[in-house]
């Protein structure tokens, strides 16, 4: 780290020309996210890395005869935003996120169909809950839009299905099926499937559904890219790891074109062979970063609280149960043991409280047996913990990687979750304060595409917890507001230690990766509402620009 006293050194002496940096940055509003010097207004890139970050005089002094200075003209600098939880390889297909009615719902899948007559299925994603009536759609409603060709669609989360009657008809489903181990086919007072699939029953039409081809992945891979570095991303942390996709990464990656760092994480089975643990730790041992990274390993331990399948303690309101955990206690203990002593991080998908629970029990087993500490276990998601558990996070180091978006209190959260939660349970539901109160780090991420990585937009959510028209007044549960601050340590600071990167990105100091975004706003600064105008004017990572709005 460039010190003061080395700064002096500095200007008592011509900078040689290959220690000058390429490009200096003067006359910002710098958020270092660093405790050793929270401000600055300039800062230094050489290669890939920060030459120096301190005022504009400190700055300039390292400066040469070629080194580009760019002036920042009083705009706010943040390290580069990390997405902690994310599904970044998305193949374009019925986009549903933006609608929020049955009839809209059909108009789209409907226009898609037509527009796309030479696909023998028609497949998409993102409807909510809310959307329908009783909160479930039933495949007459598909079968108005698609009567031609079987059609699936999985909800925004990933975790329902909805098919249509010629979807059903091919995977053989009739009111004769079983529900599969840890799914459900949902069926009417009569007896017939609905359409609705819940968690593993999913698998028995996704299986029938034709595979995107390469180029389908590569073309969705350059889009999302883009769209992550416009928005400021300059790393996210893959919660799946699908084996087909890492070639089109490592093209992309030869052709120069990966503007993104990549933390990934491969499946955490129960039933995992010795040669899948050897697979996990060779892909680990290739890729050790900076841009590729293996060390994580992902598992579910239960569903979601809008289908009812989100393991809690007590009954869910209006009834359904309590949810389903996919391990029991004996096989989650045993394998989270031999995930930790083989030394991958775990990530642990676990959203209702009794989850939680399980997952806190697991970690506690598997550092006792294994004697191992450090790990940074993780649990994703956690939206409805105990209060008395959040103390068992600090204790035993475990990592709350929480998704700011979820705070949006839209239609699909007001009548769908909030209802299922009920009202004992809702005032807890996306903690985001007691677990900063707690002690507790929280790394925050999208889930995308279960909402948008509009990094701003999440902060916007976690600090107001309105919907971005302001409703409701207030906002929902407002005692779990944050500041704008803490919402921005958790997408850089704490979302780089989340990946053990701490040592090289998340905070701008010297001697660190050259990962910042220029924003329009100073946002510590601004109205909580200018979040939602704020505009990304520069990403760069490691030095090199992925993207420039036009006004800058």
């Amino acid at each position: 780290m460039i010190g003061a006293a080395f700064l002096v050194l500095l200007a008592a002496a011509p900078v040689p020309p290959t220690d000058a940096p390429e490009r200096i940055f003067v006359n910002g509003r710098i958020w270092t996210g660093d405790a050793a010097r929270p401000r600055a207004t300039a800062l230094a890139v050489r290669n890939d890395v920060l030459a120096a970050v301190g005022s504009d005089d400190e700055v300039r002094r390292i400066a040469g005869p070629r080194t580009q200075v760019v002036d920042l003209k009083g705009r706010f600098v943040a390290p580069g935003f990390n997405d902690a939880h994310i599904h970044f390889l998305v193949v374009p297909t019925v986009d549903l996120g933006e609608d929020k009615t049955v009839a809209a719902i059909q108009r789209r899948i409907h226009d898609y169909a037509e527009a796309n007559k030479d696909k023998p299925w028609v497949v998409g994603r993102g409807w909510f809950y809310g959307a329908f009536p009783g909160g479930m759609p039933h495949r007459r409603l598909l079968d108005e839009a698609v009567p031609d060709r079987p059609a699936f669609m999985t909800g925004y989360d990933g975790h329902t299905g909805w098919a249509n009657s010629r979807a059903l008809a091919l995977a053989g489903i009739t009111r004769d099926t079983p529900d599969p181990t840890g799914g459900a086919i949902v069926k009417d007072e009569s007896g017939d499937p609905t359409g609705v699939l819940k968690e593993t029953a999913l698998r028995l039409v996704e299986r029938l559904v034709p595979p995107p081809t390469d180029e389908d992945r590569y073309r969705g891979l350059r889009r999302r890219i883009e769209e992550a570095a416009s928005y400021g991303l300059t790393s996210v942390q893959n919660a799946a790891f699908q084996p087909v996709e890492l070639p089109i990464y490592e093209r992309v990656l030869a052709e120069g074109g990966l503007k993104i760092r990549i933390y990934w994480a491969v499946p955490f089975r129960k039933a995992a062979t010795e040669a899948d643990m050897a697979g996990y730790k060779a892909l680990r041992e290739k890729h050790r970063g900076p841009v590729i990274k293996f060390g994580a390993a992902k598992g579910f331990l239960d569903g979601v609280v809008e289908s009812k399948t989100a393991a809690m303690f007590d009954e869910y309101a209006g009834g359904g149960g309590t949810g389903q955990l996919n391990f029991t206690d004996d096989e989650l203990f045993r394998t989270a043991a031999r995930y930790d002593r083989e030394g991958f991080q775990i990530f642990f998908h676990a959203i209702g409280d009794r989850a939680i629970d399980q997952a806190l029990r697991a970690f506690e087993h598997a550092a006792k047996v294994n004697r191992t500490s450090g790990r940074r276990h993780r649990i994703e998601h956690m939206e409805v913990p105990r209060p008395a558990d959040l103390p068992r996070f600090k204790a035993l180091e475990v990592i709350a990687s929480t998704q700011a978006m979820f705070a949006n209190p839209d239609q699909n959260t007001l009548e769908v979750y909030a209802v299922s939660l009920g009202p004992a349970r809702v005032p807890r539901a996306m903690p985001f304060k007691s677990i900063d109160d707690a002690g507790v780090v929280q790394a925050f991420g999208s889930d995308s595409p279960v909402f948008s990585m509009e990094t701003l937009k999440g902060i916007y959510a976690a600090v107001t917890r309105t919907t971005p028209e302001g409703t409701p007044a207030g906002g929902w549960q407002p005692h779990e507001r944050i500041s704008v601050e803490a919402a921005l340590r958790h997408f850089t600071v704490d979302a780089a230690y989340a990946s053990f990167e701490e040592h090289r990105k998340g905070t701008l100091a010297a001697g660190k990766l050259a990962d910042f975004v220029v924003l329009s706003e100073d946002i510590l600064a601004a109205p909580a509402a200018r979040l939602l105008t704020t505009k990304v004017l520069l990403t760069v990572m490691g030095g090199r620009e992925t993207f420039r709005a036009g006004e800058f």
